[in-house]
């Protein structure tokens, strides 16, 4: 799967990217400018990173249109999906859009894409605009964020305007190494890219299978304080992961991830507490024992598994779920 991304330049240093497939376009664009932030990344990094969580196996072709001062020219646009065109993607993925003018030129060149089987997905404007161009096409999967307060479900999808909303506008950074939650419709945008892009060709189809599936309910974390919990975490010495073990859940038995996982592998450590609780802040270090999480879960039917980081991507919860009948919960996707 080929995922072209409309959006600024990076350096992709960051260890999640040292097994992806990125390739950045010599252009016109050749050596654009580009700044990182205060976490140290570019938008199209973040970007590029919620697409590859979602697909790891994803190819992403980059052309860099966004300049140092965050803006590009209505013609970068047009010229970047043709560009993208040209390398023949399956997806574009754009972050930005023209919030104050219709253009018929970025309509034209966004209908020769999608005639060509080539899906566009394209953020609105994080600002209150009445529209947002490309988003806002009826043959564009346009993505937003409302915000709501105390949502049930993740995100809806508009069959009439083809827009896929999410209930809130934060995502974690997890996966690179920073477990706080950083906002913006661009980063949605990138889940919902990442995600479709391991369908091909049914998107809208993929889009209604996760409304529709249990796994798009928020985890009632307030249940934690009724439910006995068996936790680990890998960092139990921290007093504000002391205060939030005794203000959110009702732990009832605490270890460190490491010897809490060896004693899960040996012993019937968990089976006499309802609840799993897994909150590890370090997704590198986590990673490699994804699959045993996994096995622990298969074998234990009766163990509710909780994490309070989103380890797992949207499809690898959805085999889960098949195959198992069961959920890997998460408190966000």
């Amino acid at each position: 799967m080929r995922i072209g991304v409309l959006d600024s330049n990076g350096s992709f240093d960051n260890p999640f990217f040292q097994d992806k497939k990125i390739v950045k376009i010599d252009c016109k664009w050749k050596g654009q400018e580009y700044s990182k932030d205060t976490f140290g990344f570019t938008h199209a990094e973040y970007v590029c990173s919620f697409i590859l969580k979602e697909n790891p196996e994803a190819e992403i072709v980059l052309v860099p249109i966004v300049r140092k001062n965050k803006k590009s020219t209505v013609l970068d646009m047009i010229e970047g999906i043709e560009l993208l065109i040209e390398e023949q993607v399956d997806i574009i993925n754009m972050s930005m859009g023209d919030e104050y003018k219709y253009h018929k030129e970025i309509e034209e060149v966004c209908r020769a894409a999608t005639e060509k089987g080539i899906l566009i997905v394209a953020a609105y404007s994080n600002q209150k605009a009445k529209a947002t161009y490309p988003a806002s096409f009826p043959f564009v999967m346009g993505v937003r964020c409302l915000d709501m307060e105390n949502p049930v479900q993740v995100l809806q999808y508009d069959e009439k305007k083809n827009d896929v909303i999410f209930s809130c506008g934060l995502f974690f950074l997890y996966h690179l190494g920073i477990p706080v939650l950083h906002p913006g419709n661009s980063l949605a945008c990138a889940v919902v890219t990442g995600y479709l892009s391991n369908y091909e060709k049914q998107y809208q189809q993929a889009i209604l299978q996760f409304t529709f599936n249990t796994l798009n309910n928020y985890y009632p974390y307030q249940t934690l304080k009724q439910k006995q919990c068996y936790l680990l975490t890998n960092r139990i010495e921290e007093p504000l992961e002391q205060r939030f073990i005794r203000e959110v859940t009702r732990t009832e038995r605490c270890d460190t991830f490491e010897s809490g996982m060896e004693k899960l592998r040996n012993i019937k450590t968990a089976e006499q507490y309802p609840v799993l609780f897994i909150d590890h802040n370090n997704y590198q270090e986590i990673c490699e024992y994804k699959e045993r999480i996994r096995v622990y879960a298969m074998e234990h039917p009766e163990t509710e598994i909780v994490l309070r980081y989103p380890l797992f991507n949207m499809v690898e919860r959805l085999d889960f779920q098949k195959k198992t009948n069961r959920n890997l919960n998460q408190f966000t996707v």
